[in-house]
């Protein structure tokens, strides 16, 4: 099945998961960054990627549910 884009529709996904991954490790290297170089090693294995991502898509989610709100 195509959107109307012409793009397919795993592709959309795997656009979307790439986006989330890059977000993702943004967010955490910015985290990480904001310690002092002796530290980041330690909260690179306490803060790890798979938690960033939830929080982007628990971010993704919180905007759906505000558009959908708009919406109706």
């Amino acid at each position: 099945m195509k959107p109307s884009s012409g793009i397919p529709y795993d592709s959309i996904e795997m656009l979307f998961a790439f986006h989330v991954s890059e977000k993702a490790r943004a967010k955490r290297d910015q985290y990480i960054m904001q310690f002092p170089q002796q530290l980041r090693e330690a909260e690179k294995r306490s803060y790890t990627l798979e938690q960033a991502v939830k929080e982007i898509l628990a971010d993704v989610a919180e905007v759906a549910v505000l558009i959908k709100e708009l919406e109706s």
